[in-house]
């Protein structure tokens, strides 16, 4: 029945000949019954938002593929054609999915001046910063979703003015947490949706481990070969100041950390995860060795090799 509403509303404004004026123009010269042959051929839906409304809702996104600029430049005819009785009033687009079509910022330009959108899905198209120029007029836009696309933060800098968005989907685009925090400052009302961050790509380490093998990535080699991980090849992993600089492919610069390098071993202080021996864990925490044979080796100026065997070269 508003399949039927929407048709008969259509037709009659094509009945009205010349009196219907520039409203069944979309700029070309197709009245507004041909407009709407060409929207069903791309498979766009068009419907009212409840029986006997004058707002509309058109989705492009059933068959996307079929849709691109020129399709929604159809779209002008369709504002402010009259509806049959009972409202008598002009339609409007309050709604409008272009998700997946092939439109380009040039849509955008007809999108804009769509006065009374209020939701808006644009997700994983080609529009950029640059489209987002043209929706700085849409004044009741409530919800947008710029999913998949490419925009990032100078194209939100272009929404800063929309005092009435209330949603913002932005996974996988390509704004920073500084272009959302700017934006979220202009409109503190915005809930953004960033989604989940992807995974961090797996390392050599990881990769081997799923293929049921150890990593023989020479460097993961000889740091198993020493009791630890390879931090340049899992930099997400290391915590220590010497673990960060390894992870940085340099040496760390820590005073207790270059005093330890120098006399062959490693700062168990910085390195506590490191410590085996009970020399070892006492200088991690920060103490002498009060194990009776090593209080005796120090006496003498000696090391305990019982307890601290030497490392195997």
């Amino acid at each position: 029945m508003i399949r039927d509403w929407f048709a008969s509303s259509l037709v009659a404004v094509a009945l009205l000949g010349s009196s219907a004026g520039a409203i069944g123009t979309a700029g070309h010269g197709d009245d507004v019954v041909v407009v709407r042959e060409k929207l069903a051929q791309a498979g766009v839906q068009v419907l009212p938002v409840a029986q006997d409304s004058n707002e509309l809702t058109v989705n492009f996104a059933i068959q996307a593929a079929k849709s691109g600029d020129a399709e929604v430049a159809l779209l002008t005819a369709l504002e402010g054609v009259p509806t049959t009785p009972p409202t008598a009033q002009a339609m409007k687009i309050v709604e409008l999915d272009l998700g997946g079509t092939q439109i380009t910022d040039a849509a955008l330009t007809t999108v804009g001046k769509l006065a009374a959108l209020r939701r808006l899905v644009l997700r994983q198209t080609g529009v950029t910063d640059a489209g987002m120029k043209a929706l700085t007029g849409l004044a009741a836009l409530e919800s947008l979703n710029l999913y998949g696309t490419k925009v990032g933060d100078a194209g939100l800098a272009s929404l800063a003015g929309l005092k009435q968005l209330k949603r913002l989907y932005l996974w996988q685009t390509a704004v920073t947490d500084e272009g959302v925090a700017a934006l979220q400052k202009a409109l503190p009302q915005v809930n953004v949706q960033l989604g989940a961050k992807p995974p961090p790509p797996q390392s050599c380490c990881d990769q081997a481990k799923a293929a049921g093998k150890p990593c023989d990535h020479p460097c993961c080699v000889a740091a198993t070969a020493a009791g630890h991980l390879c931090f340049k090849c899992h930099p997400d992993r290391a915590q220590t100041c010497c673990e960060k600089a390894e992870a940085a492919s340099k040496s760390c610069e820590h005073p207790c950390c270059v005093a330890a390098a120098a006399a062959g071993t490693t700062c168990f202080k910085c390195n506590p995860a490191r410590a085996g021996t009970c020399c070892e864990k006492a200088q991690a925490a920060g103490k002498e060795c009060e194990h009776p044979c090593c209080v005796e080796a120090k006496k003498a100026g000696k090391v305990c090799e019982k307890c601290n065997p030497p490392k195997k070269s």
